[in-house]
């Protein structure tokens, strides 16, 4: 038997198998089928990509453990005890061999892979394959002649399992490390492969809805603002990918600093602004929104669709959405989100969720409230790094189509004046 089988932790390098895995971001971005990628949200990619490239560290369940033991012989031709004039043998005794079978999960590959920080004793273990939960077992083989006393068994265990520790505590850190960066590394590769589609192919013409600041648009005064199984991406389209129209990013984001900027001069004073009901409210928004942008033909790019809602369409799907509401609960919250939801949209549709708080004194249990309620709907995906207090972005589904991506900016605004 080679003196190195069965050495843990010892055949390859963690670091450079870590660093490998990151470089395949790109590949992997770019082995996804051009209309799948196209037709898939951003964040859909990138989850999927990560979920395929993540490390899933080690772990070994201690608490269930099990140990057997069995008769055998052992050749004791390098004891120098038992073998004082070195002869070369074997020497057979008769002896006991204790197997403790520990449970793990995790890559198995990682058994095999020294990490950063190591030392020149490595332990020794027999790695056996996973089931189909994903668990498999480490086994700790220890065989000593019968007349050793059984004190040394524990004492030899306890040295093995002391290793093995240190190095899996040392693999850990560096895992972590890796994941953290995987989601940055594949967004880079997602949105360098949309910016190449974009030069090679004309797909700039994705966001087709043109929005022009009106000449003279007051500029806003900045107010001061103090974050394994591999996901599956939607199907590819049956007929191919067809560029929608959509609002810019840019575009999306001074939408909200008006609509921000125009709420926080409801609260500033908000005897002024309470008497409105949520349709007059939104007439404001509405006209302040129109000071900034205009449509086709020099018309207004916003206009009322409903009672309280304010769109931006083409060929009757919305690219932007708007909801003005007044609290009154958290039932009409949910009731406000299924609206808002259930518009015919674009695939990467903007949006807005307006609320005013006119009626409850104690504000600060809304600001807990509106997230809650939101996190809890059965469409909501995913929470971007909030912008302020008072605000939420949402990723959320459409209620027509899993496949179309609103983006839900949600603004909590208090008018109560007492």
């Amino acid at each position: 038997m080679n003196s190195r089988d069965n050495f843990l932790f010892y055949e390859g390098d963690l670091d450079e198998t870590l660093r490998d895995q990151l470089a395949s971001a790109r590949d992997k971005v770019d082995r996804i089928p051009q209309d799948q990628f196209l037709n898939s949200p951003e964040d859909d990619v990138v989850q999927h990509v990560v979920s395929e490239l993540e490390v899933e560290p080690l772990v070994l369940f201690e608490d269930r453990a099990e140990m057997d033991q069995r008769e055998t012989k052992i050749d004791v031709s390098g004891w120098r005890g038992r073998n004082p004039f070195g002869n070369k043998g074997p020497i057979f005794v008769a002896a006991v061999e204790v197997v403790v079978s520990i449970p793990y999960s995790g890559d198995q590959q990682l058994w095999h892979l020294r990490p950063s920080s190591w030392q020149t004793v490595f332990p020794r273990a027999e790695v056996s394959s996973q089931d189909r939960t994903g668990i498999g077992s480490l086994k700790i083989v220890i065989t000593q002649p019968v007349d050793e006393p059984p004190e040394r068994i524990k004492t030899l265990l306890k040295k093995e399992m002391l290793c093995i520790r240190f190095f899996m505590e040392s693999q850990h850190a560096q895992i972590e490390q890796f994941n953290s960066s995987l989601p940055i590394a594949v967004k880079d590769a997602v949105n360098g492969r949309r910016e190449r589609l974009k030069k090679h192919e004309g797909i700039q013409d994705l966001l087709g809805i043109p929005l022009r600041q009106r000449e003279g648009a007051p500029p806003l005064k900045p107010i001061p603002i103090k974050r394994k199984l591999v996901r599956p991406l939607p199907p590819p389209p049956k007929s191919g990918f067809k560029p929608e129209p959509g609002i810019k990013q840019d575009d999306y984001e001074h939408i909200l600093s008006v609509i921000r900027h125009e709420g926080r001069t409801f609260e500033a004073t908000p005897n002024t602004y309470a008497v409105h009901d949520e349709e007059e409210l939104r007439d404001i928004m509405l006209a302040h929104l129109n000071g900034h942008y205009q449509g086709a033909a020099a018309g207004e790019a916003f206009r009322r669709s409903g009672k309280t809602d304010i769109r931006i369409e083409d060929n009757g799907r919305a690219a932007f959405v708007a909801e003005c509401k007044v609290w009154r609960g958290a039932k009409e919250l949910a009731e406000a989100v299924d609206q808002l939801l259930g518009y015919l949209t674009w695939r990467d549709c903007k949006a807005a969720l307006v609320i005013f708080n006119k009626h409850n004194a104690r504000f600060s249990e809304l600001l807990a409230k509106v997230p809650e309620g939101l996190k809890k709907h059965p469409k909501f995906r995913s929470e971007t790094l909030p912008p302020g207090a008072g605000e939420w972005r949402y990723s959320m589904t459409s209620l027509e189509d899993d496949g179309r991506i609103i983006h839900v900016h949600v603004y909590l605004f208090n008018l109560y004046g007492g």
